[in-house]
């Protein structure tokens, strides 16, 4: 069996003349920004707000080499799992990147595994914790694509989250012991876990993201004895006026300050490749703010990336799923 595994991501920008472009399909995504207006206002007024964030954002990507890592990290995710895959199992996979807001984009994947007869395909959301504004954007588009080229439902096998999956919490906890000090050395290590915010009306709404996350750091904590690790969570990334998940991580990182926490190493949390947001806000905005208000030690842990326990992890899932899949498959047909 030809089975085909769309890793499904947000992209970003592969040049500075692509920023606002790639802002505008971001903020046009009502998963993202959900502006209860006419399309005929609401698409001018993303515009407006995609060319007025573009400078900015410019100077950022101009600071990672004038494009995102992401992409290239994402196509070494695919390499390293396809080699996993296909040395253990009879089927045939191929993996894809398929990024929601730049090339690839998941259309452009979708009608080229298409085109090619693979007999399933998985779309594998890399967002470990799922919420509307992101796993949630995948699996629309995935239903959108379903339909617009005909795609049979029982092909498709769509992994929405996997944040609680042993082996994920595993990859986790053993990219933390790799950057964290001996034990004993230095007393109790503060770690910081910096996840990406989303608004509050979301959770309000029923949205599991917060949830799922205090359920990943409590699963964290039982990997490590007790006393020798503090964990601290925090929120970054906010856009816009209206109330978010708090508490912000520069706020967290003051709070921790004046605390007199003098080491400080942050994780991010939920970002299984690097990108602006792990390279450029944790990394160099936060900080610069850490060592003027006093942190002595700031270590920016790296995502996940292509760490060995994580292509394990992902390998695994995918299995479970197809084979959940397989199962569930013939119960129907049985009955």
């Amino acid at each position: 069996m030809k089975i085909a595994i769309l890793l499904a991501n947000m992209g970003g920008p592969d040049s500075l003349e692509a920023v606002e472009p790639y802002l505008l399909e971001i903020f046009k995504d009502p998963d993202i920004i959900d502006i209860p207006l006419p399309e005929f206002v609401r698409l001018p007024l993303v515009r407006f707000l995609a060319k007025k964030r573009a400078p900015e954002s410019r100077e950022i990507y101009q600071k990672l080499g004038g494009k995102t890592p992401l992409l290239e990290i994402t196509q070494a995710q695919a390499q390293a799992l396809k080699q996993l895959l296909n040395e253990k199992n009879d089927q045939r996979f191929e993996i894809f990147p398929a990024m929601r807001y730049w090339h690839p984009f998941m259309e452009e994947v979708w009608q080229k595994v298409t085109e090619e007869g693979f007999e399933k395909i998985v779309v594998l959301s890399m967002y470990p914790f799922y919420s509307t504004t992101t796993s949630g954007s995948v699996i629309n588009e995935a239903r959108r694509l379903m339909k617009k080229y005909n795609t049979p439902r029982e092909k498709v096998v769509i992994i929405d989250r996997f944040g609680d999956h042993p082996k994920f919490i595993e990859s986790m906890a053993e990219q933390l012991r790799q950057n964290l000090p001996q034990k004993g050395t230095d007393g109790e290590a503060h770690v910081l876990f910096s996840a990406h915010s989303i608004p509050m009306k979301r959770i309000h709404s029923g949205d599991p993201y917060f949830d799922e996350i205090k359920q990943a750091m409590d699963l964290m904590r039982r990997k490590f004895p007790q006393g020798s690790v503090k964990f601290h969570l925090a929120f970054q990334s906010k856009l816009g006026p209206i109330r978010w998940l708090s508490p912000a991580t520069p706020e967290k990182i003051e709070e921790l300050a004046l605390q007199g926490v003098k080491r400080l190493f942050v994780f991010p949390l939920g970002f299984v490749a690097d990108n602006s947001e792990t390279i450029f806000e944790i990394g160099m905005l936060y900080r610069d703010l850490a060592l003027e208000k006093g942190i002595e030690s700031y270590v920016r842990i790296e995502a996940l990336n292509t760490q060995p326990l994580f292509m394990e992890a992902l390998s695994q899932i995918v299995l479970e799923r197809l084979t959940a899949d397989q199962v569930g498959q013939k119960e129907t047909k049985q009955n």
